[in-house]
């Protein structure tokens, strides 16, 4: 957070003391130098959006409902598992994966004691990506009992992500949850 902070004040600096500074003719879209700020700091914005500075760290940590594991981690974790698991495949330069993520966490923590729920950077872990045959990025795996018993490539609803938890976890939805 700190970073996108930093980013958003230095551009909006820029972008004050661009038009505040400057000799010349006026330009329309910064005018004064507020809005020379308001411009600066959102390309500021948007420079942080691309750059990735937060992005891939925060992707490869561990939440607090998703836990991030490694190659040599796997088989104790996911295909040795007394219950349950979800594994998440993604990438740091994904945007869907950075939608997925938090939405992933989010409804994970309705699942805790039910699901277990983790998540593996496929750059860090070809070989993984290889024996899943993972095509795209992201793709849920959802294991039970040591074997695949569904998957999700892409980016699901929340409402179509849920169902599909309830129904590895063994719930019935209620009409209510279903629509």
């Amino acid at each position: 957070m700190s970073a996108l902070i930093l980013y958003v004040l230095i551009c909006g600096g820029i972008g004050a003391a661009f038009v505040c500074f400057r000799k010349g003719a006026t330009v329309r879209l910064a005018a004064n130098c507020g809005r020379g700020a308001l411009y600066g700091a959102i390309l500021g914005l948007a420079f942080y959006s691309v750059s990735g500075v937060g992005g891939s760290a925060a992707m490869n940590r561990t939440t607090p409902n998703v836990t991030h594991i490694t190659e040599k981690d796997f088989d104790a974790e996911v295909i040795h598992a007394a219950k349950p698991v979800v594994v998440d495949f993604y990438a740091t330069w994904c945007g869907p994966c950075k939608v997925l993520s938090p939405r992933l966490d989010q409804l994970a923590g309705s699942f805790t004691n039910q699901i277990k729920f983790v998540k593996i950077n496929v750059d860090e872990a070809p070989a993984l990506a290889q024996r899943f045959n993972i095509q795209g990025v992201p793709t849920l795996l959802l294991f039970k009992n040591g074997r695949i018993a569904g998957g999700i490539a892409g980016l699901p609803s929340s409402d179509a992500l849920k169902a599909r938890l309830k129904s590895l976890a063994g719930t019935i939805a209620s009409a209510s949850d279903s629509r």
